[in-house]
């Protein structure tokens, strides 16, 4: 991977040539774009100097780029199983997947896509040699996640090659000894660890197709997780209004209507996004829209409701913006931190200052230096100390002088201009309009 002018391109080496070659011209690269399964690529003339290089391919660019510990149980569910059907599909061609990172798999809008063409290789027969790559970076987690905890996936920042097979093997109940596809893929393969490359003999390595085999059985596996108990208060935060009158409710809905309107961002940021209200307005009008929760259970509401449009816009991503998602790896280069990646034209910021002064002891200043960095336009709403909602975050403490409406002015007026605010009826919430400061 390389970036040229602000696009991301792909080196095919003389090595994978023909494999990506044959990729192509078997026709499975038209089948798995048309089913919207993979990026499409063009490609662009090989500079002279770069004789290892056969080919250069400049795929078509996301949006956004997200890792798999910001996704809810469904999203990395659904890129699991994205993951196998390419396998499927691949095998019948006569090629198979040399590498099942759950990093291979982005997502445009709601939908999981997959990334890297230059993974698929003629099928040399044998044992599928990404499989143990698979249960590490998704059966593990899953089974963590819905067995567990719903966020254990976060612990994927600590380690990107995925989880230790014997360590999740420790952790997940007894009851999951009963169950083939944890006993088969994580139990028995935990213990086989370093004896074989191969899966567990319970795979049926003498059918007539292994790998097809252990594709049905891995998918199976994934397909059979119960869904996670979501703990959280916020997943009906919309329907039960409960710091709302129906009226502001709908006074906030359409000052953000109307305060965004004039702006016509491409892309917006909806940060603390609860189940996507807001967004799902902004994306109406053909805006692009990442939502940000901390809440895995709302996130994954929004998700599961999103999947089922066609042409989703919204991308919903679990994160704590109080300790977003940074740069990793060796060199700090795996990852982007959510700085590094595209900025918004638009950043929403409502019902969440109170949460990140009150809760997390931000101050006001280093709220906007932080906001300021996600880009140009902020529609930001002021929750003052005596409304509900930061009443209930201040524990009947009155020592926080630093948030007033004063205050908060002059914080954000050292990085933004004031264009607009407009009043939340039956509210003592208000809405701003900020333009970053160049």
């Amino acid at each position: 991977m390389i970036t040229e002018d602000g696009l991301y391109k792909r080196v095919v080496t003389q090595r994978g040539s023909d494999d990506h070659a044959f990729y192509v011209a078997c026709g499975l690269h038209e089948e798995l774009v048309s089913a919207g399964m993979v990026l499409d690529f063009q490609e662009e003339p090989v500079p002279v100097e770069q004789r290892d290089w056969a080919r250069l391919l400049v795929p078509e660019q996301l949006a956004f780029v997200s890792y798999p510990w910001e996704w809810s149980f469904d999203e990395l569910k659904d890129a699991a199983l994205l993951t196998l059907e390419l396998q499927k599909r691949a095998l019948a061609y006569g090629l198979s997947l040399k590498d099942a990172s759950a990093y291979n798999v982005q997502f445009r809008g709601a939908k999981p896509v997959f990334i890297d063409t230059l993974s698929f290789e003629r099928n040399a027969g044998g044992p599928w040699i990404a499989y143990e790559q698979f249960c590490r970076q998704f059966l593990a987690p899953l089974l963590m996640m819905s067995y567990v905890s719903p966020t254990t996936n976060r612990y994927l920042r600590v380690d990107l090659d995925g989880f230790s097979l014997p360590e999740v093997s420790r952790l997940l109940p007894v009851r999951t000894w009963v169950r083939s596809g944890p006993l088969l893929h994580v139990h028995l393969h935990a213990r086989a660890a370093g004896r074989s490359a191969g899966p567990p003999s319970g795979t049926d390595s003498h059918a007539a197709d292994p790998k097809l085999h252990l594709v049905d059985s891995l998918r199976n596996s994934v397909e059979r997780l119960p869904a996670p108990t979501w703990l959280s208060a916020w997943t009906n935060y919309y329907e039960e209004t409960r710091f709302y009158t129906a009226e502001a409710a709908e006074s906030k809905q359409a000052a953000v209507r109307e305060l965004t309107s004039e702006l016509r961002p491409a892309m917006a940021f909806d940060l603390g996004a609860n189940t996507g209200l807001l967004a799902q307005l902004l994306a109406a009008d053909g805006v692009t829209c990442i939502a940000f929760d901390r809440d895995a259970g709302c996130i994954n509401r929004l998700y599961v409701e999103e999947r089922r449009r066609p042409n989703s816009r919204i991308l919903p991503l679990v994160m704590d913006l109080a300790n977003p998602s940074p740069a990793l790896g060796f060199g700090l280069n795996a990852t982007l931190s959510l700085f590094d990646r595209p900025p918004a034209d638009l950043v929403l910021c409502l019902a969440l200052i109170h949460h990140l002064h009150f809760t997390e002891r931000l101050p006001l200043l280093r709220i906007a230096s932080f906001l300021a960095r996600l880009g140009r336009w902020l529609l930001i709403e002021f929750v003052p100390r005596e409304d509900p909602a930061a009443d209930i975050l201040r524990h009947g403490r009155d020592d926080f002088e630093d948030y007033t409406p004063a205050l908060f002015l002059e914080s954000f007026g050292e990085h933004y201009h004031l264009r607009k605010q407009k009043p939340v009826t039956s509210s003592m919430r208000i809405l701003y309009l900020f333009e970053r400061r160049a």
